[in-house]
């Protein structure tokens, strides 16, 4: 669907928070079209490219879908400050607006959500070339994957006998979206007014 006034939204998130569900909902609520980080990852691995061109390749990928009046919901973690200043230049240059959505969800149901998934050799997780993991092995990479950006996310506290608390960003949101909330899709199309309105 094009627009005259293309947007772009990209979503800050650790592994297992539901960013890939709530970028698809946003999108198909604002018309835009969802550029997945993780579908480049599996592409550069399988022609044996390391995943360094990643973030130009979506930017590329994203420039070209604005040029064609279409708004872009970037599918992707955008937590590094490097990453969101190269977006902001490059949509900057394109004369057009970005949003940040933050989705995070209770940390107990994130690592149910990577043990139940299922992998296939065809995903990020599941084309990890750690064999002796066995069947469990997209779930193993997903869970240390989650582990490894945790502190990204997240800083610890000692209250209440100790936990994780999501850490305040210099970004800002357009939104902050609990996926652990039933009604995580009624707050996607509370953001989604918000992004059409400006």
């Amino acid at each position: 669907m094009k627009s005259k006034k293309p947007k772009v939204v990209a979503i800050v998130g650790l592994v297992g928070s539901g960013k890939s569900s709530v970028a698809k909902a946003l999108a198909k609520a604002i018309n835009a079209k969802v550029i997945e980080g993780d579908v480049v990852r599996v592409a550069l691995r399988k022609h044996g490219k390391n995943f360094g061109q990643v973030r130009n390749i979506v930017e590329k990928t994203a420039t070209s879908t604005l040029k064609n009046e279409q708004s872009v919901v970037l599918d992707s973690d955008f937590v590094d400050p490097k990453k969101c200043k190269s977006l902001e230049k490059t949509a900057r240059a394109n004369g057009i607006k970005v949003f940040y959505i933050r989705v995070f969800s209770d940390r107990d149901i994130m690592i149910g959500r990577l043990i139940s998934a299922k992998y296939t050799p065809n995903d990020l997780f599941g084309g990890a070339s750690t064999d002796w993991l066995g069947k469990n092995k997209g779930a193993v990479v997903a869970l240390r994957e989650m582990w490894r950006r945790t502190p990204h996310h997240y800083r610890w506290s000692e209250k209440n006998g100790g936990t994780f608390l999501l850490k305040k960003l210099p970004i800002k949101f357009i939104a902050e979206i609990d996926t652990t909330s039933q009604n995580w899709k009624t707050q996607v199309k509370k953001a989604a007014k918000k992004i059409r309105r400006n």
